[in-house]
């Protein structure tokens, strides 16, 4: 009775202090884990992170291995791992985690996590090799299906070696309803060749330095997503792609730029609706020679267009010009300028001709652009407010000619937090405008740009 007593008073004093009390992690564990059954594996993990309370109840249950998974060959590896993942995805509980240890050792070798709505993240990251071996991997579906597997919707593998290969394999290839694949950090990872049936939608690969070659044949896959340097990707067979991510923020990487397979790349994903690439890589094409107005293909369903930059500078200014010119549906456009992002510069063998207007005086190249009736939203992110920006952005406000809002977002290093809309309005009109506008001239063209506080507008 006491103790009733004492929590309902401690949480007056809560109310009283203007504190919300916890209510919800005051409820018995069966309860909360029935909460936490029906939340996805991202939010599970925020939530342990911010309460204490919260955090015991997805603490990962230990397994020893019986044997040196170190000192394992592959096959040996996979023989003593699958029964333990078959055991773990047979379980009844909703959410559970697991940490696997190598015999005789104090450190873990890898956690399996299983998440609500059949999520699975298999992380082998407790094992750090100091020089890597270089594998290759392929996650085939039309192998055999394993029944313990088949209720993963969901895989997220992360620092997946040369040891466990052939198990991820398998256990692809036993997830027979996969709609949503995640590889990153996966040291050594040379060459993935992804073969698979109609469920699989979503496929994220990120941070896999030493990958050269991605070859996917998937006919459902919706949205691809690769961070990383720049590898040899094919994409066969995927007519319903949507969504396209290629953050190039590595650069090349250590192997050098062949013209023929981005554009054997950008040709594949001809058909998307939303793309994002790093500037870089329009740029260098440019100066290789590429004529993106003469190429056999064109970006006319692409309604979403995002692009990531170092800087704005004459040639990302111009080259970006000349990639819209094969936009002819664009509704959106997004540029970031991230100084931390990679710069590349083409190599001189490289360098050849491209189109006449290209890296010429500003008023060349405004007049070669092609009007982006459709285009309705542009952004900066990291607006500096400097020359090539500044002209990126009449460029903009004169080709997008149905536009109905450009808005800048100051760099991160600037003291100014708004956003602002941008517009050019003669001199004469500036008594009329009622909110707070900041006036930016650029010397290189008869105009002034008015920025005015975007919050303004509702």
């Amino acid at each position: 009775m006491s103790s009733s007593v004492c929590g309902s008073s401690s949480r007056e004093d809560a109310v009283l202090m203007g504190e919300r009390p916890d209510l919800i992690s005051s409820l018995p564990d069966d309860i909360l884990k029935n909460i936490m059954s029906m939340i996805s594996f991202k939010e599970a993990i925020q939530i342990t992170t911010l309460s204490t309370s919260w955090r015991g109840l997805v603490s990962p249950h230990r397994v020893t291995v019986e044997c040196n998974i170190v000192r394992s060959d592959a096959l040996e590896s996979k023989r003593k791992l699958k029964p333990i993942i078959e055991s773990f995805l047979g379980s009844r509980e909703s959410f559970r985690s697991l940490k696997l240890y190598p015999d005789l050792c104090d450190r873990d070798f890898a956690v399996c996590t299983r998440g609500a709505h059949g999520e699975l993240h298999l992380d082998f990251s407790g094992h750090k090799e100091l020089v890597p071996c270089t594998f290759g991997m392929v996650l085939d579906h039309s192998s055999c299906a394993g029944p313990r597997f088949s209720s993963v919707r969901n895989l997220h593998l992360r620092s997946v070696s040369h040891l466990v290969g052939n198990l991820v394999g398998d256990l692809f290839s036993s997830c027979r309803i996969l709609e949503t694949l995640k590889l990153e950090k996966c040291r050594g990872l040379e060459n993935l060749d992804i073969k698979s049936n109609s469920f699989l939608k979503n496929l994220e690969i990120a941070d896999c330095p030493n990958i050269a070659t991605i070859t996917i044949s998937a006919e459902n896959l919706k949205s691809f997503s690769y961070k990383g340097a720049l590898p040899i990707i094919q994409l066969i067979n995927i007519p319903h792609l949507v969504d396209v991510a290629l953050n190039l923020g590595d650069g090349l990487g250590n192997k050098s730029f062949d013209c023929e397979e981005v554009l054997s790349l950008l040709s594949s994903v001809k058909d998307v609706e939303i793309l994002t690439v790093s500037g870089w890589l329009i740029e260098v094409l440019c100066s290789a020679g590429v004529i993106f107005s003469a190429l056999d293909f064109k970006f006319s369903k692409l309604k979403e267009f995002r692009c990531v930059c170092s800087k704005i500078s004459s040639k990302t200014r111009d080259s970006l010009a000349c990639f819209l010119n094969t936009t002819t549906s664009l509704e959106e456009l997004f540029v970031k300028i991230d100084p931390k992002s990679r710069t590349v510069e083409c190599p001189l063998s490289n360098q050849y001709w491209h189109e006449p207007h290209l890296w010429k005086d500003y008023a060349t190249v405004k007049s070669n652009a092609r009007w982006l009736k459709d285009l309705k939203t542009a952004k900066i992110v990291g607006f500096t407010g400097e020359s090539d920006e500044l002209l990126l952005v009449d460029l903009l406000l004169h080709t997008g000619i149905n536009l109905k809002e450009m808005t800048v977002f100051p760099s991160a290093q600037s003291d100014d937090c708004a956003s602002w809309r941008v517009g050019r309005v003669p001199c004469s009109h500036l008594k009329y405008i009622k909110v707070k506008y900041v006036l930016i001239s650029c010397p290189e063209i008869d105009a002034c740009f008015v920025l005015t506080e975007a919050n303004n507008y509702g």
